[in-house]
């Protein structure tokens, strides 16, 4: 985890790709996306390697306590009753108890046990409020909560990343320390990867690859109905700079040959990369 932080910390400029991921991977590529993505706010934050390369453990390991949640829990499509939804919110301190039976150092032990405090009291299993709520658990909660939107376990409900910021940003404030909130969705830009987007000459796209130095000229990759998935074209708007994005689109808006050619599902993850090695090919 260190190579990776020293990796995320010491390039000059930071790309953020999405791709897709297999289904039947979800609670692995949910744990490393909230790794990655909060090792991304600590960078902007300029937090010391040895405390990143920790926040990327504790982000990796923060739903360790899943595993005392019986299946039949988890796996629940209809509403959970009280008794189920109080057994689930005590994942976080059995989470604790196993790392602490790991020997994981104790910033770590915070954010496994505090990744669901909300910064008004609102959350669990402790109801911490603002700074009490450890800062390592404060990004992680901003990542674990946005990546439950974009990828909860019914797919019909996920939300655009688009829109998870704007919900997160819009409606759901309070929750989250208002700081590092902004710091995300500054990282993240506007359109975040995986945004479906109509751009300025009417062509419909993807958000692909922001740039976290110029979020708001990120990569797309364009939708061409007589072109293969495979050979896509790509659009670099920090140098196609007459083309912009006029507007971020919800998937229903658009036709389903169009939203399956551009979306990255089953499972949207990200990936970092030194913008000096980034490269427009597909990930899909």
């Amino acid at each position: 985890m260190q190579k990776i932080a020293d990796s995320i910390l010491s390039a000059p400029e930071l790309a953020i790709q999405v791709m897709a991921g297999k289904s039947g991977e979800e609670l692995y590529l949910h744990s490393l996306n909230v790794s990655l993505l909060s090792m991304m706010v600590a960078r902007d934050l300029k937090l010391p390697i040895e405390v990143v390369s920790a926040l990327g453990v504790g982000a990796l390991l923060h739903d360790i306590g899943l595993k005392e949640v019986p299946d039949k829990i988890l796996l629940k499509t209809e509403a959970l009753t009280p008794a189920e939804r109080n057994y689930l919110e005590l994942h976080p301190q059995f989470g604790v108890d196993y790392g602490k039976r790991m020997n994981l150092p104790a910033d770590v032990l915070g954010i496994i046990g505090e990744h669901h405090e909300m910064f008004d009291g609102s959350g669990y299993p402790a109801k911490l409020k603002g700074e009490k709520i450890g800062l390592l658990a404060r990004i992680v909660a901003i990542a674990n909560y946005y990546d439950e939107l974009c990828n909860p376990s019914a797919i019909a409900d996920a939300l655009t990343p688009h829109e998870a910021l704007s919900l997160m940003f819009a409606k759901l404030r309070s929750k989250f320390d208002p700081n590092l909130l902004k710091v995300f969705i500054r990282c993240m830009g506007v359109y975040p990867p995986g945004t479906i987007v109509q751009l300025s000459n009417g062509a419909l796209g993807m958000v692909t690859t922001v740039n976290t130095s110029k979020p708001m000229k990120p990569t797309v990759m364009v939708y061409n109905a007589d072109a293969p998935k495979a050979m896509s074209m790509y659009l670099d708007l920090d140098v196609e700079s007459e083309i912009n994005i006029a507007k971020a689109i919800r998937p229903a808006q658009v036709p389903r040959e169009v939203y399956l050619y551009l979306s990255p599902r089953k499972w949207t993850c990200y990936y970092f990369d030194s913008v000096a090695n980034t490269h427009t090919g597909n990930k899909s």
